[in-house]
């Protein structure tokens, strides 16, 4: 199994505590003054400690953790909580009198949910200039891109290949007869690919106000389920487990995963992309933006702005597609080679803006769990 790949998945449970408010809608007006100084990072006089609460798929080069420390005197001390929904219920819990500084891996479906509850303090990194728009999606100040990714299915090559069947390119052919039985999916009430499929479905065929049985994405789900659809509990129990393409040792060639997928299955690096073991179907991927925040009541407010400002500097934004297998969100930065050359681009991908998730994804889970239970 490459930890390379399985860094990028965020399976969570999505509990009623981490997708409820805790009753407080107004996020704290504290706001941290800007820490660089001429451009560079601030050097602590005395050696600081500062706790970054993550979920349990964050990986960082242990030699970009040093040079962060040799320039600042900070030691970073990793607190791996689980997965992303039950990292942010524990920030929940412990609000204002948080067990770390920052909290990193939340993504914008768990968004509202965070600043609904009041869990951080409002830092604007001076360094988020570098970053694309498009991933500045908290207008407020308190959530921080740090990287990005697409979940899309993907598609073992050889067994369409030897099968000669068709290989899917849009939502509707996932339920063409052709591919009865092949798709494995992962369920969006514990997993966060799956929940990221479930709303690249809302975003396709509508998911609006209707509560009935009879949404347009609720009749695509009952073709998928007449289809012979699979759901399992978590993404690497649908890639190792279920899947038959790259690391996988099921018997079915599609499933949820990411548009970075491909590249972690590359051995021999001169095949041509379209020779890669597995693919993937651009247009169903759905776009996810994992944030940093700093924990309303950290006893290390300067220290932790400093590490959101190495978040988006060029070492630490270079790291991350090696070892995270996502996107940097910092325009420009590099790339490995053979993240480059074999991650499917997604010039389109899907969204649906945070509130409307935050608003609706409680109602949503629960009418795509009574089709599926």
């Amino acid at each position: 199994m490459k930890k390379s790949l399985l860094v990028l998945v965020t399976a969570v449970a999505i509990v009623g505590a981490a997708c409820g408010s805790s009753g407080s809608s107004a996020n704290s007006s504290s706001t941290i003054d800007p820490v660089l100084v001429n451009g560079r990072l601030p050097r602590f006089d005395s050696p600081v400690t500062l706790r970054v609460a993550t979920h349990d798929s964050f990986a960082v080069s242990q030699s970009v953790l040093d040079e962060f420390e040799a320039e600042t005197n900070i030691n970073i001390e990793l607190l791996p909580s689980g997965d992303a929904a039950a990292m942010t219920n524990a920030a929940i819990l412990t609000a204002g009198n948080p067990v770390a500084d920052v909290l990193f891996g939340f993504d914008e479906n768990l968004l509202g949910t965070v600043l609904e509850n009041n869990l951080l303090l409002a830092y604007q990194p001076e360094r988020l200039s570098d970053v694309e728009n498009s991933f500045k999606i908290d207008t407020s100040g308190f959530a921080t891109p740090i990287d990005h990714g697409d979940v899309c299915v993907n598609f073992d090559r050889s067994a369409f290949t030897k099968s000669g069947v068709s290989i899917p390119s849009t939502f509707r052919d996932l339920t063409d007869s052709s591919v009865k039985g092949d798709l494995v999916v992962e369920d969006p009430s514990t997993s966060t690919p799956g929940l990221a499929f479930m709303l690249a479905t809302i975003a396709t065929f509508g998911g609006g106000d209707d509560e009935s049985s009879n949404a347009a994405w609720l009749n695509y789900w009952k073709e998928l389920k007449a289809n012979g659809v699979a759901v399992v509990d978590s993404w690497e129990t649908a890639y190792y487990g279920s899947f038959s393409g790259g690391s996988g040792k099921g018997d079915r060639p599609l499933v949820v995963s990411y548009a970075s997928s491909p590249p972690a299955e590359v051995e021999d690096t001169t095949l041509a992309v379209d020779q890669s073991p597995t693919g993937v179907v651009t247009s169903t991927c759905y776009r996810q933006t994992e944030f940093a925040g700093i924990l309303r009541g950290s006893a290390n407010e300067k220290a932790a702005a400093a590490f959101l400002e190495f978040m988006l500097g060029a070492s630490f934004q270079a790291d991350v597609p090696a070892q995270m297998y996502v996107y940097p969100v910092v325009s420009g930065t590099p790339l490995p080679p053979t993240f480059e050359k074999y991650t499917a681009p997604v010039p389109t991908p899907l969204s649906l803006p945070y509130s409307d998730v935050a608003a609706n994804r409680d109602r949503w889970i629960a009418q795509w769990s009574a089709l599926f239970r």
